[in-house]
C-alpha cells in the first residue's frame, strides 16, 4: 500500500511539473503576442493579452510587468500602471529601473503611493530569497569579470576562475536538489533589460562547450518551470555552439544556432539553419525569429551553402 501511495505521489508531482512547464510555455507565447501588439500601437489589445498572460502563471517575470506598465502608460491608466509595477517590485523590479522607463506616470498620485510603499514591498521580495547563496554567486560573477580586466586580468586567472566557478555551480545544483539556482531562489537582478543575458548566466559564456552542454538540462528545466528567462540561456548556447562558416579577410565568420545576437556595424547576424532554429526556439519559449528581430529593430540572414 505504501509503495503504491509513493508511486501515486511521484506521478502526481510529475504531472504538476509538466503542467507548470506547459503553463510557462503558454505564458512566453502570450507575452510575445502582447509585445507585438504594442509594437503595432494596439495598446488596448496588448494590455488585454498581458492580463491573460499574467493569469497563466504564479510568478510572471519582472521585465514583463515593466513592459506591461509602459504599455498601460500609453492608455493613461495610472491605476493599471501602478498595479503592474507593484507586482513587478514583488518579483524583483527596482525603483531605479522604473524611473528610467516611465515619464508620465511619475507625475501621478499613484507614483507617490508606489514610492511610499516601495521599501516594504521590496523587503517582502528579498525575504523570499536565499540571500546568502545569492551573494555567494554574485561573488563568483565578480571574480569572473575581474579575471578579464584588461590590465589586472590574465589567461591564467581566467582559467582558474572559470574552473572554480563551473565546479562550484555543479556543487550548488547538487545541494539544491539537482536544480539550477533560479530566480525563485536567488532572485532576478538583471537590470540591463529583458533581451540581455542575466547577471548569473554571464559566467556560462566562459565555460567550454562541453561544460555548457552539461549544464543545459538544468537550464532548460529552469526555463520551462519559470525560474529562468529563455533569453538568459540563449546567448551562452549560441556563443558556445556557433559554427565557423568561412573567412572574411582576417576574420572568421560564424553562424548562430538559435539566433540570439543582433547585427553590429551594419552586418546582419547569420542563422545556421533557420528552420531548425525556429523549432528549437519554440521548445524553450522563444518567439519566432521574425518577431525577435523586429522587437530588437534588427534583421537577419539564413545561411545557405554555396
Amino acid at each position: 500500500m505504501k509503495r503504491k501511495l509513493g508511486f501515486l505521489i511521484i506521478i502526481s508531482l510529475f504531472g504538476i511539473s509538466k503542467l507548470s512547464a506547459q503553463n510557462y510555455l503558454n505564458y512566453y507565447e502570450k507575452i510575445n503576442e502582447a509585445e507585438i501588439a504594442n509594437l503595432d500601437k494596439k495598446f488596448k489589445e496588448a494590455d488585454s493579452i498581458y492580463r491573460i498572460a499574467f493569469k497563466l502563471v504564479e510568478k510572471p517575470f519582472k521585465d514583463d510587468y515593466l513592459l506591461a506598465s509602459i504599455n498601460s502608460e500609453k492608455l493613461n491608466d495610472n491605476q493599471k500602471t501602478y498595479d503592474y509595477l507593484k507586482n513587478g517590485v514583488l518579483v524583483g523590479l527596482t525603483k531605479e529601473r522604473i524611473k528610467k522607463e516611465l515619464s508620465e506616470f511619475k507625475k501621478s498620485g499613484e507614483w507617490k503611493s508606489l514610492k511610499k510603499e516601495y521599501n516594504s514591498t521590496r523587503e517582502r521580495y528579498l525575504k523570499s530569497l536565499s540571500l546568502t547563496l545569492r551573494y555567494e554567486i554574485l561573488k563568483m560573477v565578480e571574480k569572473d569579470q575581474s579575471a578579464r580586466h584588461p590590465i589586472f586580468g590574465s589567461w591564467k586567472k581566467m582559467k582558474k576562475v572559470d574552473d572554480f566557478n563551473y565546479n562550484k555551480l555543479l556543487e550548488i545544483i547538487k545541494n539544491n536538489n539537482g536544480k539550477w539556482p533560479d530566480r525563485f531562489l536567488i532572485g532576478d537582478g538583471n537590470e540591463n533589460g529583458k533581451y540581455s543575458f542575466g547577471e548569473i548566466t554571464i559566467m556560462l559564456h566562459h565555460f567550454s562547450k562541453d561544460e555548457v552542454l552539461n549544464l543545459k538540462p538544468y537550464l532548460i528545466e529552469a526555463i520551462l518551470n519559470g525560474g529562468l528567462s529563455p533569453y538568459n540561456v540563449v546567448y551562452p548556447l549560441d556563443y558556445t555552439n556557433s559554427k565557423i562558416i568561412g573567412k572574411r579577410g582576417k576574420y572568421l565568420n560564424s553562424c548562430d544556432y538559435l539566433g540570439a545576437y543582433i547585427g553590429t556595424n551594419g552586418n546582419k547576424p547569420v542563422i545556421c539553419d533557420c528552420e531548425k532554429a525556429e523549432v528549437e526556439r519554440k521548445k524553450i519559449g522563444l518567439e519566432p525569429l521574425d518577431d525577435y528581430f523586429r522587437k530588437r529593430n534588427s534583421t537577419y540572414d539564413c545561411y545557405e551553402e554555396k
